[in-house]
Order: structure tokens, then sequence, then C-alpha cells
């Protein structure tokens, strides 16, 4: 695990895309595990939103933030209403991290909605880690047709080990383009 969060985690990352200097918002970021990786990627020229709205894991990323002297992540706490306080066509990458399948058919319509608000035209990545398929009403094609209707179509995908819940396990990452 300690392998995976200090070095593996950072290349899987930056394969899927993530650079310096981009601005990046990890929806539902928990404890932050993708937003401290990222931060390590955008490095100062960079800034990660990290955004949830449960308090006991965003004071643990406080905590983690302080400890570690991180000063490119902002922590942005938001009830359960969706959405993102953040410009239109503002950052580069939104990761989607194993929080979609928490979300009712409604809200992931107006999840797909707010995240192609704020991505940068004909540039920003959705990147959606496929999570608890074939629960909570998460079935891969009918992700991927209510993604592509909010107007992104599909980039790549990548089977890697990744973070999930409290362990390190092989998933699918799939990556779609604003197109429009």
């Amino acid at each position: 695990m300690e392998e995976w969060l200090n070095s593996k985690g950072e290349i899987i990352l930056r394969e899927f895309g993530i650079k310096s200097g981009q601005t990046i918002l990890d929806f539902g970021c928990g404890v932050g595990v993708y937003s401290i990786i990222a931060s390590r990627i955008v490095e100062n020229t960079g800034k990660i939103y990290a955004l949830d709205y449960d308090e006991d894991p965003l004071e643990e990323l406080s905590k983690k933030i302080r400890t570690q002297n991180i000063t490119n992540i902002e922590i942005i706490k938001t009830s359960k209403k969706i959405s993102i306080p953040l410009n239109p066509n503002s950052l580069d990458v939104v990761l989607i991290y194993d929080v979609f399948h928490l979300l009712d058919k409604n809200d992931r319509i107006k999840l797909l909605g707010e995240i192609y608000r704020v991505l940068k035209k004909n540039y920003g990545i959705l990147s959606y880690f496929a999570t608890h398929i074939g629960s909570y009403g998460i079935h891969l094609n009918k992700v991927q047709e209510q993604i592509k209707k909010a107007g992104f179509e599909f980039k790549n995908q990548f089977k890697r080990a990744m973070f999930h819940w409290k362990w390190i396990e092989e998933g699918t990452i799939f990556n779609f383009k604003k197109i429009r």
C-alpha cells in the first residue's frame, strides 16, 4: 500500500494524463488520496481542488496538507447538493474516482453537467474510475452513454492497480474529452 501511495500512484496518474501546471478537481475526494498524489504531479504551478461534503475525511485531508506542507490543494466543503463552485472552463481534469455510484440517476446527470461546465473547452478531461460495476445501478454501457450525452467523447481507458477504499485492487479508468 505504501509503495503505491508513494510512487506507483503517481506513475499511474501521469499515465492517465495528469501533468505539471494543470488545474484539477478531485470530486468526492474523501481523505484526499488522489488529491495528494496529483498535487505532487502538478507541482506549484498547478492547483488541486479537493471537494467533498463529508467533514471527517476533509479534516483528515486538512491535517495531511498541514503536516506535509502542501500548498497547492484547496479544500472545498459542499452540501450534498450537486454543485461545483468553480468558474466555467477553468479546469484541465476532473477526477470522479469511486464516487459516481453513490449518486442517484438525477444527481449523476447534474454532476456530468457541472463537470462539463467547469472543464476547459475542447481540452478538458473527465477521468472516471469505474467501481461497483453491477451494483448501485452502475452498468458501464449506461454510464458511458450518460457521459457521452453530457458532451464528452471517449478518449482512452486503462486497467491498473488502483486505490479503492482502503486497499489496492485492479480497476478500470475511463477518460473522456470535453468536445464542445
